[in-house]
């Protein structure tokens, strides 16, 4: 199968190849992004592999206007204090 779509072909979505092509994807871990030390630490419970500290998670900078931000150096030192995993 070409890796691009025809004109007449639809996107596959919720099929059990797009959905092993996710697993698989996703097999080496998740990156989570969080904005607090307790939301990092919780996603260090989970299984995350990483976090990505940041000002606002993408849903809220989206809902906003689309303007991100650096993080507050002082949160993402909370951030590193609070997990053991990548930041």
């Amino acid at each position: 199968m070409s890796s691009t779509l025809s004109e007449n072909q639809a996107p596959e979505t919720g099929t059990a190849r797009v959905k092993r092509g996710m697993a698989e994807q996703l097999k080496g871990g998740v990156i989570m992004d969080v904005v607090t030390p307790e939301q990092a630490k919780i996603a260090e419970d989970a299984g995350a592999v990483a976090v990505m500290a940041l000002e606002r998670v993408p849903a809220d900078i989206r809902k906003d206007g689309g303007v991100a931000r650096m993080s507050d150096p002082d949160m993402i030192e909370g951030i590193i204090e609070a997990v053991s995993i990548p930041v």
